[in-house]
């Protein structure tokens, strides 16, 4: 991705976060976290991945998405931009962490021989 996307997805992740908190009155959206936006290359449309520590992260999206419109308005409020992507709001999936003092051990006959020791 090059530093010009890559900026204007940092921009754009900052306004959306303020939006979220300030201009909106859904209390869901207070409690999202824009984790990451991806931004296609011609800046048409936007990938936000929400985070959120609630376990309703899916009704989250959903309101997301109904809003976008207005999210999208306010963006162009913002931001001074000949066209404001659409919007397209994601999960953002997270990974278990991998602990790195354990490593899966492939061999039967190594692991014994720690177990015995």
């Amino acid at each position: 991705m090059s530093h010009r996307i890559e900026r204007f997805s940092s921009t754009l992740r900052h306004c959306l976060a303020e939006i979220l908190m300030n201009e909106t009155n859904n209390p869901l959206f207070k409690s999202a976290v824009i984790t990451e936006v991806i931004t296609d290359a011609d800046l048409r449309r936007a990938r936000i991945f929400v985070s959120s520590p609630l376990d309703n992260l899916d009704n989250i999206v959903t309101q997301l998405m109904k809003a976008s419109g207005f999210i999208k308005r306010s963006l162009a409020k913002r931001m001074i931009l000949k066209y404001v992507p659409e919007l397209v709001f994601l999960e953002h999936i997270k990974l278990d962490p991998v602990d790195p003092l354990v490593s899966p051990n492939p061999d039967p006959e190594q692991e014994q021989n720690t177990v015995e020791s």
